[in-house]
C-alpha cells in the first residue's frame, strides 16, 4: 500500500504535459528501432553485394562495400570478412586492425583467432601470432593445426620447444607425412637425425608396408651418409613398387652420390621416359647432371642428351639456354649462338638471354652481330644496365664512338659506380677528343678504385696527351708501384719519358721488360725501337721499329718512326717513302706534311 501511495503522489506532481513526453519517447523509441532494424537490412545487402564482387575476384571493389555494412551494423563476421580480403591485397595493417575488432567482440571464435594469426605471421610478428596460437590451444587442446604453426613458429628460437610441439601433433593424429618431415629436419639442424632415424624405424616395425615412411627414412639414411642402408632399403621398396617414381628417383641419387654416372643415368631415364613426371622435374634431372660436371665430363654429354631429347618434344627457351650453355662448354661456339638466339626468340621478355647472348657475341669478338642484335635488346630494355654496357662497348670496339658515348652514358646513370662502364665511357670520349669529359669520368672512377691499373693506365695517357706529364708520370709511378710487370704501363711511361727526352737509360729499362713479356707486340716494339732512337743507337732502332712493321704495317706512326731513323742514317730517299707512307693511313697529320715538304726532320 504504501509503494502504490507513493506512486500516485508522484504522479500528481508531474505536469499536465507528462502524456505528450511520454508519448514523444515512445515514438522516439519506435523511430530509434525502426532506424536500427533498417541499418541491418542495408548492412546486409552491402554484405551479399561485397560477397557476388568478392565470389568474382574483384576484391578491391567488393572492400568498400563491406566498410558501408560495417558503420550500418559493426558486427564480428563484417569485421573477420574486411581482414581477410585485406590479407588477400597484402594490406596487412588493415587486416590486423580488422582482424582485432572482429577477435575482441567473440574472443572464442577460432576462425577469427586463426586469420589473426596467420596476419601476424605473415607480418612477421612472430610473438603475436605464437600468442594467438597460444590461445586458440587454451580454447582447444585438440586444435592440431594451431600445435603445427605454433611448433613452426618458434623452430628459429626455441627448437626444443617446437619439437615438443610437433611430437604432441604426431602424438594426436598419429605419423602425419609433413610433421614426420618437419621434425626430421628439425632433428638435422640440431645434429639429432639419429633420433628421427630411431623413431622411423621403430614405426617402420609396426607398419613395415609405410611407403610414405620409408621413404622418409630413406632420405634420413641419405642425410647422415648411411647410404648402404638407403641403397639396401631403396632396393627393397623397389622389389614392391618397381615403377614408383619417388623410389626410382632416391635410387638414382644414391648412385650419382656415388659418383656411378652411368647406372645413374640409366635410372633417370627412366623418368625421362614416364608420363606421371612433370615437364619441370624432367628438366630438372638435365639441371642435376650440369651441376655435376666438374667431378666428371662424362655428365654433360649425359645432360646434353638429355635435354635435346626434351627439345624433341617441345620449344622451351630453358632448354635452349642450356643446350647453349653445353655448347659452349663443348667449344662449339656457332652452335651455342643458334640455340641462344633461338632461346631469345622464344622468350623475348627474359632480359638475361639477351645479355648471355650479347656478352657472348661480344667475348667472341663478333662485334659486329653483336651490334645488331643488341640494338634491338636496347629497344626492348632501355634502363637495363648490362645491355646498355655490352651495347656500348661493341659500338666502341667497331670505333663507333659517338654512337657508343649514348648508350654507355646510359650505362653510367643506371649504375654509376661500375668501373667497367666508367672505364669504357672515359675510353670513348677520349677517342672523340673529348679529354676534359673523359678525365671526370676516369677520376671518378678512381676514386671508387684507385689500384685500378686500366684506369691508372688510361687516365695517365689522357693526361700525357694534355701535356700535363706532373699528373700523368704520378699515375704511371703509382701503377708500378701496384704491378711493376704490367707490360702496358711500362711500355706506356717508357714511350713518354722517351718522347720527353728524359731518363732514357730507365725507359729502355722498363721498355726491355714490356717486350719480354709481349715479344709480337707491335706497339711495344715500336716503342723499344724508339728509345734506342733517341739514344742515338740507330741499328737497334731500325731492328726493331722494322719488326713492329712486321706485326702492323698500317700504324702512321711506326712508319713515321722508321722513316725518321732511315734520315738519321742518311737515307733521305728511303726516309721519305716511310713518310709518304705514314700519310696515307693519317693523311690529316701536319708533322707528316712538313716532313715531306721539306725534305727533312
Amino acid at each position: 500500500m504504501k509503494t502504490k501511495a507513493y506512486i500516485f503522489i508522484l504522479l500528481a506532481l508531474l505536469p499536465g504535459c507528462s502524456t505528450k513526453v511520454v508519448k514523444e519517447s515512445a515514438d522516439e523509441a519506435a523511430s530509434s528501432s525502426y532506424q536500427k532494424q533498417n541499418n541491418v537490412i542495408q548492412a546486409q545487402q552491402k554484405f551479399i553485394d561485397g560477397s557476388i564482387l568478392e565470389s568474382k575476384g574483384l576484391i578491391q571493389e567488393a572492400i568498400p562495400l563491406y566498410l558501408d555494412a560495417l558503420k550500418l551494423d559493426p558486427q564480428p563476421g563484417i569485421y573477420f570478412t574486411v581482414a581477410k580480403n585485406y590479407y588477400k591485397l597484402n594490406k596487412l595493417a588493415s587486416a590486423i586492425d580488422h582482424g582485432r575488432k572482429a577477435v575482441q567482440m567473440e574472443p572464442k571464435n577460432l576462425e577469427y583467432l586463426y586469420l589473426l594469426a596467420s596476419v601476424f605471421s605473415s607480418s612477421r610478428l612472430d610473438d603475436s601470432s605464437a600468442t594467438v596460437y597460444e590461445k586458440i590451444i587454451s580454447l582447444d587442446s585438440t586444435e592440431v593445426n594451431a600445435l603445427f604453426q605454433l611448433a613452426l613458429l618458434h623452430e628459429k628460437k626455441r627448437p626444443s620447444y617446437s619439437l615438443e610441439l610437433y611430437k604432441k601433433v604426431i602424438d594426436k593424429i598419429g605419423p602425419e607425412w609433413n610433421v614426420l618431415v618437419k621434425l626430421a629436419e628439425l632433428n638435422e639442424r640440431m645434429g639429432n637425425v639419429k633420433q628421427t632415424v630411431n623413431t622411423i624405424e621403430a614405426i617402420l616395425k609396426l607398419n613395415p608396408s609405410d611407403l610414405r615412411l620409408q621413404k622418409m627414412l630413406i632420405e634420413s639414411y641419405i642425410k647422415i651418409d648411411e647410404v648402404e642402408k638407403a641403397d639396401k632399403l631403396i632396393n627393397e621398396a623397389l622389389a614392391s613398387f618397381p615403377d614408383d617414381i619417388g623410389l626410382i628417383e632416391m635410387k638414382a641419387s644414391v648412385l650419382l652420390d656415388e659418383s656411378n654416372w652411368k647406372n645413374a643415368y640409366d635410372q633417370y631415364k627412366k623418368l625421362l621416359n614416364s608420363d606421371l613426371i612433370n615437364y619441370e622435374n624432367k628438366l630438372r634431372v638435365g639441371t642435376i647432371f650440369l651441376s655435376v660436371v666438374e667431378k666428371d665430363s662424362v655428365n654433360l654429354q649425359y645432360a646434353k642428351n638429355i635435354f635435346e631429347s626434351l627439345n624433341k618434344d617441345t620449344s622451351d627457351w630453358q632448354v635452349n639456354a642450356y643446350l647453349g650453355e653445353i655448347e659452349l662448354r663443348q667449344s662449339n661456339d656457332s652452335v651455342a649462338i643458334q640455340y641462344f638466339k633461338k632461346a631469345t626468340d622464344l622468350a623475348e621478355w627474359n632480359s638475361q638471354l639477351w645479355i648471355r647472348l650479347g656478352g657472348l657475341l661480344f667475348d667472341k669478338r663478333k662485334y659486329t652481330q653483336a651490334i645488331k642484335f643488341m640494338s634491338k635488346a636496347a629497344e626492348k630494355f632501355p634502363n637495363d644496365f648490362a645491355i646498355n654496357l655490352i651495347y656500348g662497348l661493341s659500338l666502341s670496339q667497331e670505333n663507333e664512338h659517338k654512337n657508343a658515348k649514348v648508350f654507355l652514358q646510359r650505362a653510367v646513370r643506371i649504375n654509376p659506380s661500375d668501373i667497367t662502364a666508367l672505364s669504357a665511357l672515359g675510353f670513348t670520349l677520349n677517342q672523340l677528343k673529348e679529354d676534359e669529359e673523359a678525365l671526370g669520368i676516369l677520376n671518378k672512377a678512381l676514386t671508387l678504385n684507385p689500384n685500378d691499373i686500366q684506369l691508372l693506365g688510361m687516365t695517365a695517357l689522357i693526361y700525357d696527351s694534355k701535356e700535363n706529364f706532373k699528373m700523368s708520370d704520378s699515375l704511371y709511378n703509382r701503377a708500378m708501384e701496384i704491378d711493376s710487370n704490367n707490360a702496358l704501363i711500362l711500355n706506356n711511361f717508357s714511350y713518354s719519358l722517351a718522347e720527353r727526352d728524359l731518363r732514357l737509360d730507365d725507359a729502355l729499362e722498363m721498355s726491355s721488360k714490356a717486350v719480354t713479356a709481349e715479344p709480337e707486340n707491335s706497339s711495344y716494339l715500336d716503342t723499344i725501337g724508339w728509345i734506342y732512337f733517341k739514344l742515338g743507337d740507330f741499328s737497334k732502332a731500325k731492328k726493331y721499329v722494322e719488326k713492329s712493321i712486321e706485326f702492323d704495317s698500317k700504324s702512321g706512326t711506326v712508319l713515321d718512326h722508321l722513316g725518321d731513323i732511315y734520315f738519321k742514317m742518311g737515307d733521305k730517299k728511303r726516309a721519305l717513302e716511310f713518310w709518304q707512307k705514314a700519310l696515307k693511313h693519317e693523311p690529316d697529320n701536319k708533322k707528316f706534311k712538313e716532313k715531306i715538304e721539306k725534305g727533312e726532320l
